[in-house]
Parts: C-alpha cells; structure tokens; sequence
C-alpha cells in the first residue's frame, strides 16, 4: 500500500469515527433537552387546561351565589312573590346569557318549586341532582348522565344581604361540551371525553373546585395524550379528559439533530478534503463550496415557497385557498372571543359561470375567475382574509368592521362585477354577475355554523333573481 493511500485510508477512517461520535453526542444532548422543554411545557398545558375549566366553574358558583341570595327568590319560596317566575324567567333565552345550563328552586322538602333549563330536562333529572346532592349545606359535584358530564351545585336561598330563615335552595349545573372545552383549550388540538379510570397516574392535581384530579401522560412517536380523571365530592370515579397535542419539540429536535449532523459531516468532509490537498486548493474549492451553498440555499428557498402556494393559494387566481382560509379564519375567530371583535364572513358565487364555460370555453371561464379575484383584491384591506373555494365559490372574512362598512364594501365589489366586460373577441365581449349571502359572529364563533348561514343567504339570493346581496 503506497503512502498516498494509507493517508487517504487514515483521513476517511478518522473522518467517520469523528462523525459518528459526533452524532451520539448530539442526538443525546439534543433529544434529552427536546424532551424535557417538552414535559415542562406539556405540564404547563395541563395546568392551564384545568386553570381555565375551574375559572369557569368559579364563574358559576359566583353566578349560582347571585341567583341564591335574592330577594325576589326568597320571598317566592316564602310563597310571598308569586310573579317571580314571569317576571324573572319568561325570556326563554335567558339561560343564553348565563354560564348555567339550567337553574331549579326547591323548598326544604325537596318539593321542586320552579324549574328552568336549555335542554327541557325532565323531574327525573332534577331529583337526581337533588339526591346527588342531599347534604344540609352549600355543595358542587359532578355526575354523568346519558353519557353528559354535569357540574352541579346547590346553594341555600336567602335574602340578599345574606340574612333570613333557611327556606329552600337554589340548584344549578353546566353541561361539560365540547363548546365548553374549545373555549378553555387553548394548547391541544383535539380534546374529548372517555371513560378510562385510571389506576396507574403519575401525579394528583386539585384546584378550588376540581379536586382531586389524577393525571397521566402517554407519549407516542409523534403525540402527547394526556388522561385528566374527574372525580365527584365522594371520590366516585365520573369520566377522564383526553387532550391530545402533537409532539412538536421531539420533532423539531428531530430534525435539528439530522440537520446538524448534515452540516458536520459537510464541514468535516471539506476540511479533511482540502487539508489532504494544497492550500491553493482548499481555497479555490472554498470559494466554490461557499458559492454551492448560497445557491443551493436559494434554491430551496425558491422551492419552499413554491411548496407553500401550492398548499395554500390558488394556482389560477393566487388568491388563498380552501385550506388556508380555514386556517386563517379559525385563528381569526378564536383570537376574537375575548376582544368582542365583529368578523363577518361573506359567500359568493358568480351567476351562471357554468353556462359562461359551455357557451365560451374554460379558457373565457378562467379569466372570468382572474378577473373577479383582482375586483375583490381592489376591495379588501391587507387585514382581511380572501379566498377562493373552489369553482365559482368565493369567500371573504371582514375583521372589525361595522356592518355598513361591509354591505358598502360588498356593494362596491357588486357594481364593479356587473360593470366588467370580459373581452371574448375582437368583436365579442360579455359582462358578468355575482351573487353574496353575508354572515357574522355576533351569535356563534363556529366557522361551519356562520359559513352555513352565510350559504343560505347566498341560495336565497341565487332562487331569488341573482346579482343580489342578503344579510339577515
């Protein structure tokens, strides 16, 4: 063996014990410290989770508190208020407004004196919770019915500043939904309820009115599940919280380890490389590595970009796609249930486009579609969300705007439509129409449910003549 090739036999072997110690190393360092920001983060996930669903149980024990010590409530059970009921409780959408599902008066007899509930529960349902609940004292607790989760408390009823003869009590409960988990999760993407008793848990968390709740965490490749048992005042096992998150950290060390170790191994390869030639050389070659890499690296880029209209824009109108829009208005509406802001969607459909494809070609039907994403890109603001549904369908998220604002701006989108002439031929040209059904999150901040009404409103429009705007 010459010499020239025992030097290359040492570089290479030198060269890959190197990287392969350096690849033990990183993956160590890396996934152990991945892992426990993880934990740590996943724990406070939970916290906040629990943190948030015992705040809206306060707010219905600070509810019940106020509907039990009344004046109006006493003098009713003390049968001297005999329009407490109709005065009180004849809006039936009162329990709308409350953090309660449904509210019942009884005397100290358990004789239940008036009743009130958004799901028409039967007397069967309420002495249930009476029973559940037969203490002489002010208690909470949780029970399962019918497969539903209830929070339910009872509070004596007194005159308002706390005084008075025991008379009656007040009963109260709040189904556990999934509306109630979506507004207090604000960390994992799916959570529901199952019934899974836990007998092996890793640890036991109580807040003011969830008490001891045992808590377990199982972790796959790619997610974080974690178990929440919920217990009643007697320690009776009632159902578990399942939330689910993905695995982010663990995925981000991931791909750092293989990112970095592609780096080292670049690195080591060129310098034991241009080490076993001439400087001039290592050099040269340096430069032209430099130049590589910066290329490369707009190369992807460039890619990466591509990659991201593809998923998200509209090849023909790079307006934002079906995917994105949802993406961005579920954020949107989410972000919005604290600040109150008004987000109004509208739905849009051009009149007649399939007879415009059959009587002018797809190709006239294409730029029919160009033509009217440019009219309503004149027409938003950079804080508005644009996109096309799919064929003729369009659809626009107007965040904090007052509704004149928007009938104006859709107007304005309207009149432009109709006044466009789409050019056929030199001797030929047409103008088209489009149709809109308005929605908003004054009443729900579920996107299927406005878009859905949105819809309704646009089929009314197109049933109804067509080129016409419907709101409410």
């Amino acid at each position: 063996m010459t010499k020239k090739r025992k030097l290359k036999v040492i570089f290479i072997s030198v060269f890959f014990i190197l990287l392969t110690l350096m690849y033990n190393f990183s993956h160590k360092y890396f996934i152990d410290n991945y892992e426990a920001i993880e934990t740590i983060h996943n724990k406070k996930s939970v916290e906040n989770l629990i943190k948030n669903l015992n705040m809206q149980l306060d707010f219905i024990n600070t509810t019940t508190k106020i509907y039990s010590k009344w004046d109006d409530a006493y003098n009713f059970l003390a049968n001297k208020n005999p329009k407490f009921a109709y005065k009180n409780f004849r809006n039936s959408n009162i329990l709308d407004n409350l953090p309660i599902d449904f509210i019942f008066y009884t005397d100290l007899k358990n004789n239940i004196k008036l009743k009130f509930s958004i799901a028409n529960h039967n007397d069967k349902f309420y002495k249930k919770v009476v029973k559940l609940l037969n203490i002489d004292k002010e208690t909470q607790s949780v029970f399962l019915e019918k497969n539903n989760i209830y929070y339910v408390l009872k509070s004596k009823v007194l005159q308002t500043d706390n005084s008075g003869k025991k008379i009656g009590y007040m009963y109260a409960g709040k189904l556990f939904d999934k509306n109630l988990f979506s507004y207090i999760n604000s960390s994992f993407y799916k959570i529901n309820l199952v019934q899974k008793e836990l007998y092996d848990y890793d640890s036991a968390i109580a807040y003011n009115s969830l008490n001891n709740i045992r808590y377990k965490v199982e972790k796959t490749k790619t997610k974080i599940i974690n178990y929440l048992e919920i217990r009643d005042d007697k320690n009776r096992y009632i159902v578990t919280i399942k939330a689910m998150s993905d695995r982010d950290y663990m995925m981000q060390g991931r791909n750092t380890i293989l990112l970095f170790n592609i780096i080292i191994a670049i690195i080591s390869l060129v310098i034991f490389y241009f080490s076993y030639r001439y400087q001039i050389i290592l050099e040269s070659n340096t430069q032209k590595l430099e130049y590589s890499v910066a290329k490369r690296t707009n190369e992807l880029e460039k890619s990466n970009k591509e990659l991201h209209d593809l998923a998200y824009k509209d090849y023909l109108t790079k307006l934002d796609n079906r995917r994105s829009f949802f993406s961005k208005v579920q954020r949107l509406l989410k972000d919005t249930v604290f600040r109150k802001d008004l987000v109004h969607i509208v739905m849009i459909d051009i009149d007649n486009f399939k007879q415009i494809n059959d009587t002018y070609s797809h190709e006239v039907g294409d730029a029919v579609l160009k033509k009217f994403a440019q009219i309503l890109k004149n027409n938003i603001s950079n804080k508005d969300i644009c996109a096309r549904l799919g064929g003729e369908e369009f659809v626009i998220a107007f965040h904090n705007l007052k509704t004149k604002d928007v009938l104006e701006k859709v107007e304005n989108i309207r009149k432009e439509t109709e006044e466009t002439a789409i050019i056929v031929n030199k001797d030929k040209t047409f103008n088209f129409t489009a149709s809109f059904g308005i929605s908003d999150n004054r009443k729900t901040n579920n996107i299927d449910k406005i878009l859905h009404i949105a819809d309704s409103y646009l089929y009314e429009v197109k049933t109804t003549g067509k080129n016409n705007i419907r709101y409410r």
